[in-house]
């Protein structure tokens, strides 16, 4: 017993003192590159979902070594294959889908930060993004604290942050989970769990800038598909919305629902109910799905959703890419 509390004494010696500071953390990673790889389940390609409205084209598990990497709870195209994806500690992540699917000019770094505003963990959960494409400008939605932030063109700088009295008692973990600003420059906003009644949820409507102080706002009602909750929405090209929705359950896993918004549901005081298009489940390949983006690619409407890894080992951060082929409905006049 003594030669080994000597040997070790010994070791201890020779390493140094250095290698055994509890204070002495590795530094993070700050790697700007992000690896797209084929997930091993997934099917073969093309390959049509529910009743035929979608077909899946393409798909990826994506990784990096940045310590920042994963936890994605918000996607944005902005044309040609080229992605912003918003964790929920204000980490963006860009990159583009090039040629033997490689992500290129890819980037990760934190949102700005506003002047004298608070930036703890829970001041920096966001859930939901925006894009104004006439003025460039960003609109981000957070939960715990529920605001709504604007961000000048290229996230720059953040500009206004606006904290919504309709939002003010929504449950600190399901807040602004989805956000729209419409063409005629009102905004939309979904709450993840903030019940009206059994299987309903609450939505507001905005007539202006939601990050404008004590901005004014319409109630409407959404009921998601039963067991789910409402993750993600986007525009699709006719002005319907294309909503995402996830359900956990213990014994069948995690599953996603797709569904299709007319947005002359959307009224206040209104009852918005989605047609269900798709529904994503083992073996397909599905996780945490959170994001979703619409973006044209020739004369196709194409379909982007990426899921939340929870920054845990066992998840993954997955990118599917779909082709929308429903009928097209001309917009009301």
């Amino acid at each position: 017993m003594i030669r080994r509390a000597l040997a070790l004494l010994s070791l201890m010696f020779f390493l140094g003192t250095g290698a055994f500071v509890a204070d002495s953390p590795l530094p993070p990673n700050t790697s700007q590159q992000i690896v797209l790889k084929r997930p091993l389940d997934l099917p073969a390609l093309p390959h049509r979902l529910g009743n035929g409205e979608l077909t899946l084209i393409d798909g990826w598990e994506l990784d990096s070594d940045n310590s920042d990497f994963g936890g994605f709870s918000a996607l944005h195209t902005t044309g040609n294959g080229r992605l912003l994806a918003l964790s929920d500690a204000s980490i963006l992540a860009g990159f583009t889908i090039g040629e033997g699917s490689t992500a290129q000019d890819s980037f990760i770094a934190p949102l700005p930060i506003r002047r004298g505003e608070r930036s703890t963990k829970k001041d920096q959960d966001a859930e939901s993004l925006t894009h104004d494409p006439v003025s460039g400008r960003y609109w981000v939605g957070f939960e715990h604290n529920h605001r709504i932030r604007r961000y000048s063109p290229g996230f720059a700088r953040a500009e206004a942050t606006g904290a919504p009295p309709a939002m003010a008692n929504w449950p600190k973990n399901g807040g602004a989970e989805a956000i729209l600003r419409r063409p005629d420059g009102s905004f939309i906003v979904f709450a993840e769990a903030h019940s009206e009644a059994a299987g309903v949820t609450t939505g507001l409507i905005f007539d202006g800038d939601p990050a404008e102080p004590a901005a004014p706002s319409q109630r409407f009602s959404y009921r998601p598909p039963p067991g789910y909750r409402m993750t993600d929405v986007a525009a699709l090209p006719d002005g319907r919305l294309l909503a995402l929705h996830r359900k956990f359950h213990y014994l069948s896993g995690v599953s996603a629902k797709l569904g299709i918004i007319d947005p002359a549901q959307i009224v206040p005081g209104g009852l918005v109910e989605p047609r269900v298009i798709a529904t994503l489940k083992p073996p397909f390949p599905v996780d945490n799905m959170e994001g979703i983006a619409i973006d044209r690619e020739q004369s196709q409407t194409i379909i982007w959703i990426i899921s939340d890894d929870n920054f845990m080992t066992l998840q993954r951060t997955l990118l599917l890419k779909f082709e929308f082929s429903g009928p097209r409905v001309l917009p009301r006049s």
